[in-house]
């Protein structure tokens, strides 16, 4: 009798998250639905009013979409209200805020630098600024998140921040009106040498055709005879973006990519004329963390022989999602097609419909086995094809580079990768940036600081002593990685006095597989 009872309330909870479900389903298949939708809202308000306990309409709902879309492939996905704000900032380039690059530092947030031309540097707030008030509030249990919660908000609204400063002894009281902050999705450009230029895109959202185009244009004026696209930890974005890229680096007519659905007709893609680079040598680095739209382009540039695709194996999503927004602002990512490479693969990792959470265990445990170089793929015939050149080439799972690159990072002692491992070498250099900002005021800007700075065997041991005092048992380090680590000091520092452009200018000569993907190429 007891589970009788027990299951009566049960039962009639799952009828309405099928109903719900159903609801859903038939809104977006353009039915009529009018009868359905009376019925269920009026078994939600049955519910509503009469059951013996109060229920969470909209969080019942949402854990119904949810449940819905897991027993689909693993892309397919539910995005609350804040979700969809948050994806949405990411792949628009841009967000409201007010305008700093922030770490948090004993509860606090340090400014690493203000954005140029933004709210806070219009007000007068400086690198190394500790924010610990907010709106009057005091800061404390400062996480990520609510660091975006205090200092993110609309276009146009002020917050106020109290700001200690080094040799000021009272708070600095700042009125901050919020403004867009521009995201870049090209981390870094610029030339290696005198023919080489150097593209790094972290990401393909709405404005990253407009920034390779503009880097592209630079990096010709320079003389740019051969180019390294790097799309290494590039986890994809908007598909429109990553095919006019690859109109960049193809000639007209050349098929970029398809897509074809079970309820989409096949679209083809093809490249137009007056791309900027479609001549000369070109080199596209990826890894285990290139995904989607950077396979789109390394699969264009690879099937069509464009250029040499070199590092280790991709990560093998081919599903193309659509946002479907719901009326409460939250929304659902459902996969409606396949993407196709010229040569006819689809580059997606097997999946069980249903089974997201071993799909994604597959990826983890490759992913940190990366250091034993055990990483293989199949090559089953029933993926095989062919490049237009006629070079044989496999799809089901992610773009397999031309030439691959061993994980290079344990060719290093225990000792040096725990300094980088646990940020020791990141935080001091913050902290002696921090503590000795004035006395970099001699050099003129970044260029001048990457032409003439050095990092003193002083202050290496300086770091190593730190570390060591943190807990990290000091050990011996080679003559090499000694260099290294003061190169890497050296961009740390840059990056901390002055835009990522000069980080990366200096952390590129440390990059193995990058300088390695070029000397293979040049042999």
């Amino acid at each position: 009798m007891k589970k009788r009872i027990y299951l009566l309330p049960v039962s009639l909870i799952c009828l309405v998250l099928g109903l719900v479900i159903g609801s859903i389903i038939s809104k977006m298949s353009d039915t009529k639905t009018a009868g359905f939708s009376d019925k269920l809202n009026y078994v939600i308000n049955l519910i509503s009013n009469q059951y013996v306990d109060e229920v969470d309409r909209d969080s019942l709902t949402n854990k119904a979409i949810s449940l819905l879309l897991d027993e689909l492939d693993p892309h397919s996905v539910y995005l609350t209200k804040e979700e969809v704000q948050k994806e949405n900032e990411s792949l628009r380039g841009n967000f409201d805020g007010i305008g700093v690059q922030f770490r948090i530092v004993e509860d606090s947030i340090v400014v690493v630098r203000t954005i140029k031309g933004g709210p806070s540097e219009k007000v007068g707030i400086m690198a190394g600024d500790r924010i610990v008030m907010v709106d009057g509030r005091k800061l404390t249990n400062i996480t990520n998140d609510t660091v975006l919660h205090y200092l993110k908000g609309k276009r146009g609204s002020k917050v106020k921040l109290g700001v200690y400063r080094r040799g000021v002894r009272n708070l600095i009281s700042f009125v901050v009106t919020r403004d867009k902050i521009e995201t870049k999705a090209v981390a870094y450009f610029g030339m290696l040498d005198k023919k080489t230029g150097y593209i790094k895109l972290d990401e393909f959202s709405a404005n990253s055709y407009t920034e390779v185009h503009n880097a592209l244009q630079s990096l010709n004026s320079q003389g740019m005879q051969e180019l390294v696209f790097d799309l290494r930890g590039n986890g994809g974005g908007f598909l429109d973006q990553a095919i006019n890229i690859a109109d960049e680096f193809t000639s007209k007519g050349d098929l970029i990519v398809y897509t074809q659905g079970n309820n989409r007709p096949r679209k083809d893609f093809y490249a137009t004329s007056g791309g900027l680079f479609e001549q000369g040598q070109m080199i596209v680095l990826i890894d285990e963390l290139s995904a989607s739209a950077s396979e789109i382009v390394s699969g264009c540039i690879q099937d069509n022989d464009r250029g040499i695709v070199i590092g280790r194996r991709t990560f093998g999503k081919g599903l193309v999602q659509e946002q479907k927004d719901l009326p409460d602002q939250s929304a659902i990512r459902l996969t409606v097609a396949r993407y196709y490479t010229p040569s006819g693969r689809c580059i997606q990792r097997p999946y069980t419909n249903g089974d997201s959470e071993k799909y994604y265990e597959d990826f983890i445990a490759r992913y940190t086995n990366m250091e034993s170089n055990t990483d293989t793929i199949s090559h089953d015939p029933k993926y095989k094809y062919k490049t237009k050149k006629g070079r044989t080439v496999y799809g089901g799972g992610g773009i397999e580079p031309d030439i691959s690159l061993p994980f290079s990072y344990n060719k290093y002692s225990e000792y040096y990768k725990n300094l980088i491992r646990q940020g020791f070498i990141f935080k001091y250099c913050f902290d002696y940036v921090d503590r000795n900002r004035k006395s970099f005021a001699k050099y003129s800007g970044g260029e001048d600081f990457v032409k003439h700075y050095i990092v003193s065997n002083a202050e290496l041991n300086n770091m190593l002593l730190s570390a060591q005092n943190e807990g990290l048992k000091r050990q011996t380090l080679s003559s090499s990685e000694q260099t290294e680590i003061k190169q890497l000091m050296k961009a740390y520092i840059a990056q901390n006095l002055y835009e990522d452009k000069y980080f990366y200018s200096i952390y590129v000569t440390l990059d193995k597989e990058l300088l390695s993907a070029i000397a293979k190429t040049r042999k």
